[in-house]
């Protein structure tokens, strides 16, 4: 549910900037929401690989992956910060024309 929320909030503060600089802005929202996703997706796929190397009976037992868990939370935070650093990469680079 919080992947979502940030998903939300990220496009619409790229919508925002796009609008600002006169591009279209719900294309660069989608980056927004794809990028946020990618993020938490690609790190979940390396704690689980890194998981599955370390220990190869790590997943034998039932996982609830929708619990609060310590992965979950570094995951939407690196998705914040992925986010936040391809917005301001974006706004200096269109305020240079």
């Amino acid at each position: 549910m919080i992947s979502i929320l940030i998903a939300i909030g990220a496009y619409f503060y790229y919508q925002k900037l796009a609008a600002r600089n006169g591009r279209v802005g719900w294309k660069y929202g989608f980056l927004g929401v794809a990028l946020c996703f990618a993020v938490q997706f690609s790190f979940m796929l390396m704690y689980g690989f890194a998981g599955i190397i370390l220990d190869p009976n790590h997943y034998v037992q039932e996982i609830d992956f929708n619990t609060l868990s310590l992965v979950n939370i570094l995951a939407w935070i690196l998705s914040l910060i992925a986010a936040w650093i391809v917005y301001g990469y974006l706004e200096r680079r269109w305020k240079g024309n």
